[in-house]
């Protein structure tokens, strides 16, 4: 029997690619809405501070314990190719603001699943697309009437915003520790009059070592290496620092060289005039340590380059610390924290080019070493977050949280404002598109306006679920508040109530909650408008050949 396709659009797939796979119309939606719906309720259950963890086992027993949405997605094997769209947005969301991840595909898929439903009823999708970009632009006014000013110094309110965003990816205990820690961090890296704050300059240093609780912020740097002599100081105190990129250490010639000798006294001189271009580089170190250091000062050498064994013995007499092959971001890092520049000569040495730091020292855990650079003076523009804990999985949970709260504090920094948190916005974006859009909406764009208000109740939905309130009864209390009071009121995840989150410290960055509207609205509308999939492409690695040409001839498929 011949097996013929009643769709039209499907049909001239099939005489374009009779192998083709299509799915069309009204079931292209379904299987886009199943495929939201379905990521979306992986993720929504570690949404907000009370949300559960996900286990994440590797190929090779690799365990990783998390709810971010960023890891997750990134770390979960994703298949389905509606899914992987949505994911990759998502995270491009955490690679531009720093959080709001899940809440991408929390919006996202309620976007599609409301959009299903008017579609089930009649309407056409293009209709409900129009009625989504009304709602997202309208939000998005909502939006700046929700912002609050803040100011650089105003610590209480920096330290509540990083105290929100750790709560939703670690223990409340825990995120209070490295609270303090992050602004810290973040304070000390900005320079006033720039626009952007260079998080780079932040080191997260992680030392399998201890518990969690031991993390700390260092007023310095870390470096994860140490003194390659046994003889050198391990503790220094009132330390000139010099960072350079010189090389201590014999190099061979360029160039092909022959050396003929007739007497023990020739090979000798040989290797003296060889060993004499390094030992003058190391002496002219030498010298000028003893020029600038004075009676209780010490003197630390960071190389980027190598240092030979006879050069750190030199060094090591002389009671010069002295590590070898550092980091480049390092350099920079150092220049920043303990001042001086980083030299690429020794001929030319001025106390001018020195850092000064009031503490250097050795650490050693089993054969890995680390230098600790503290106590710096002045006005330091890098730092470093020290993160300990007992296990590689606990390391990196707290790393990544500490990655995301250092996003936030710097957002809220760059944009001067913040949200109301706990689902404050969401609540008064709904109120205010059913009551000031929707009846100003002439025509069906009524019901995409609608679908969109119910699509962004999903937040604060998720966060009464995750706290174990019941949805409907704390959603209703919410409403019912921000209609009599007129306030943006979010949801107190402690009692369930309405409660003013931004007097109780809850806030959330104001880039987040822009991009998070544009980037879901923007999906959902493409995934809405999407009347047909089609499984036809080229085969990856095939050749130049398979696609088919005008006029070919197929025979009847049985």
């Amino acid at each position: 029997k011949q097996r013929f396709v009643a769709s039209p659009m499907a049909a001239s797939t099939k005489l374009v690619n009779p192998n083709a796979e299509v799915v069309t119309k009204t079931q292209s939606l379904l299987v886009n809405a199943s495929a939201a719906r379905g990521l979306q309720s992986v993720l929504k259950s570690n949404l907000g501070p009370r949300g559960t963890l996900k286990m994440l086992v590797g190929g090779a027993g690799q365990i990783k314990l998390t709810k971010d949405g960023a890891v997750l997605l990134k770390e979960m094997q994703i298949q389905h190719p509606t899914a992987m769209m949505i994911a990759r947005t998502a995270t491009a969301q955490d690679e531009m603001t720093g959080d709001g991840t899940t809440s991408v595909v929390l919006l996202t898929g309620e976007l599609l699943k409301t959009a299903e439903h008017c579609v089930s009823e009649g309407m056409h999708p293009r209709v409900i697309a129009d009625g989504f970009d009304l709602a997202r632009d309208h939000a998005l006014e909502v939006l700046e009437q929700c912002k609050r000013p803040v100011k650089a110094d105003d610590a209480e309110l920096l330290s509540s915003v990083a105290r929100t965003a750790l709560r939703t990816k670690l223990q409340a205990h825990m995120a209070d520790l490295m609270t303090d820690a992050v602004v810290s961090a973040v304070t000390t890296v900005r320079r006033p009059g720039e626009l952007t704050i260079d998080l780079h300059m932040v080191e997260i240093m992680t030392m399998e070592h201890k518990l969690g609780t031991d993390s700390k912020f260092v007023r310095g740097l870390v470096l994860d290496h140490g003194a390659r002599h046994p003889d050198m100081p391990k503790l220094l105190r009132n330390c000139h620092i010099l960072t350079c990129n010189v090389s201590l250490e014999y190099e061979r010639s360029e160039v092909a060289s022959g050396f003929y000798y007739s007497s023990a006294d020739q090979r000798e001189r040989l290797i003296e005039s060889e060993r004499k271009f390094t030992d003058d580089k190391v002496r002219q170190v030498i010298e000028f340590k003893r020029s600038v250091c004075g009676e209780g000062e010490s003197f630390v050498l960071i190389n980027q380059k190598g240092i030979d064994p006879l050069s750190l013995d030199m060094l090591a007499k002389e009671g010069i610390f002295a590590a070898r092959r550092a980091k480049r971001r390092n350099m920079e890092r150092i220049a920043l924290a303990c001042g001086g520049v980083a030299v690429n000569s020794f001929d030319d040495l001025e106390p001018s080019q020195l850092g000064k730091a009031g503490l250097v020292y050795e650490v050693s855990l089993g054969e890995e070493m680390y230098t600790f650079i503290d106590e710096v003076q002045g006005d330091p523009h890098s730092c470093t977050i020290l993160i300990k804990g007992p296990n590689k999985h606990t390391i990196e949970q707290i790393k990544d949280a500490v990655r995301d709260g250092l996003r936030a504090v710097a957002a809220v920094l760059e944009d001067e404002c913040v949200v109301p948190g706990g689902g404050a916005f969401e609540i008064a974006a709904a109120a205010s598109l059913e009551r000031v859009l929707k009846p100003n909406t002439q025509g069906k764009q009524k019901f995409g306006v609608q679908a969109y208000a119910d699509a962004l109740l999903a937040i604060p939905k998720a966060l009464a679920e995750n706290s174990g309130f019941d949805v409907q009864e704390s959603i209703v209390k919410l409403q019912d508040a921000q209609y009599r009071h007129n306030q943006h009121l979010g949801l107190d995840l402690d009692t369930g109530e309405p409660a003013d989150t931004a007097a109780a410290g809850v806030y959330d960055a104001y880039r987040v909650k822009k991009q998070y509207l544009h980037l879901s609205t923007v999906l959902a509308v493409q995934l809405l408008l999407v009347d047909e999939v089609i499984k036809a492409g080229r085969k990856m690695g095939g050749g130049g050949g398979g696609g088919a040409a005008p006029g070919d001839a197929y025979e009847p498929q049985d």
